[in-house]
């Protein structure tokens, strides 16, 4: 996941500064601050037939890789797997299957394959438990790469690359032979499990690195990583697997999705409780928190605007109307006029992504101000300067 996009000890000054901004958002609750950088109207792609796109992966060749609960991908029945090409046309060559849904997908940096991860136990009619990779051009399942999870009900949630490591997080009890429980990292060629001594003590629902590479970010049930008290997030050094020093507390409850801004310096998340928080990590500091009618289930961030999705109606504090997508300022977490006036299933938007001058959506979604548009969608403009 969701692609999937976040907490302190110092508590009388958070509290402090959490109160401020919610008496701040009070007094300016009426009116959005800003204008978003990309279209409000989709530009027109082959749509899906289904329930839902839960991740997606943008190659650098344009192609879209699409994983979710689906069975059809323009004209071409498709069983939870598709791609659309630059174009936006569905991609007449891509065509895996798998017997479960697809709830992450990630592409090697070269862009020769795809890793997919879910509830599934089969792959074009081979044996995979919930992880495996792809040729990233036919879809054909590389059957020299086995990273099977196992568990009383395993499920991978998340999947992030960086160089030669795909990170996996989830709810699992062992994957690719070994005991490695819940996150682990997987060779992108191999499909071993790699050396990288971390742990949590519950499922993790997102996995994201930061864009140096450094740091690998976690969201989801737990209270730990490595033995250190880690409220439901925290970043994990990439090579040694320590918890680094951010902390926050536990206010906000799980984490369901994580972000980080272009320049790695700030990390968002969002909680089960409908909030959206930005910290500045390396001062372990709140920057604001902005309160939902719904979860937010994903995140992308540009240099000036955070755009979101979920299940969500409106913002809360500000009394604006935002069904399942929306898009914040990046230094106040206030709505900007973006509104894409989406309709369809109560899920909303499962997966963003930002490549260029583009934004790509995934989610439930059925319409965009009457115009159908079937749980994908792509939004032209400018969200990077």
């Amino acid at each position: 996941m969701a692609m999937a996009a976040t907490r302190i000890t110092r508590a009388p000054l958070r509290t402090l500064v959490a109160a401020a901004a919610v008496a701040l958002a009070v007094t300016t609750t009426l009116q959005p601050t800003a204008h978003a950088s990309v279209s409000a109207t989709p530009t027109k792609t082959a749509g899906l037939s289904g329930e839902a796109v839960f991740d997606l992966a943008v190659l650098d060749s344009g192609r879209v890789i699409l994983g979710g609960r689906f069975t059809g991908v323009g004209a071409f029945p498709r069983s939870n797997l598709g791609a659309l090409l630059p174009s936006g046309k569905a991609d007449p060559a891509f065509a895996p299957s798998t017997n479960g849904d697809v709830r992450a997908v990630a592409a090697s940096e070269d862009g020769t394959r795809v890793f997919i991860g879910g509830t599934f136990t089969e792959v074009n009619g081979q044996p995979r438990q919930n992880l495996a990779a792809l040729d990233a051009v036919t879809g054909a399942l590389i059957t020299d790469w086995q990273a099977d999870t196992v568990g009383a009900d395993p499920t991978v949630r998340s999947l992030d690359v960086h160089g030669d490591r795909l990170y996996v997080g989830g709810r699992f009890d062992g994957i690719d032979g070994t005991a490695k429980q819940k996150l682990a990292a997987v060779g992108v060629t191999s499909g071993n499990t790699l050396a990288w001594n971390t742990w949590t003590n519950g499922n993790v629902a997102e996995v994201r690195v930061s864009p140096d590479g450094q740091t690998v970010w976690v969201g989801g049930a737990f209270s730990k990583i490595r033995g250190m008290a880690r409220a439901y997030f925290g970043g994990i050094d990439a090579t040694t697997g320590y918890p680094n020093a951010f902390s926050r507390d536990s206010w906000g409850g799980v984490v369901i999705t994580v972000g980080t801004s272009p320049d790695g310096g700030t990390v968002y998340v969002a909680t089960e409780n409908n909030h959206l928080f930005a910290y500045d990590w390396a001062a372990s500091k709140e920057l604001w928190r902005t309160r939902m009618s719904g979860n937010v289930q994903a995140i992308a961030a540009s240099p000036t605007e955070i755009y979101i999705g979920g299940h969500f109606s409106s913002f809360a504090d500000y009394k604006v109307k935002r069904p399942s997508l929306a898009s914040v300022v990046a230094s106040t977490g206030a709505p900007t006029s973006w509104d894409t006036k989406a309709t369809g299933l109560l899920g909303g938007g499962w997966s963003l992504v930002i490549d260029g001058s583009t934004l790509h959506v995934g989610g439930q979604f059925t319409r965009f101000d009457g115009v159908q548009q079937r749980l994908y969608a792509r939004f032209a403009g400018t969200p990077t300067p």
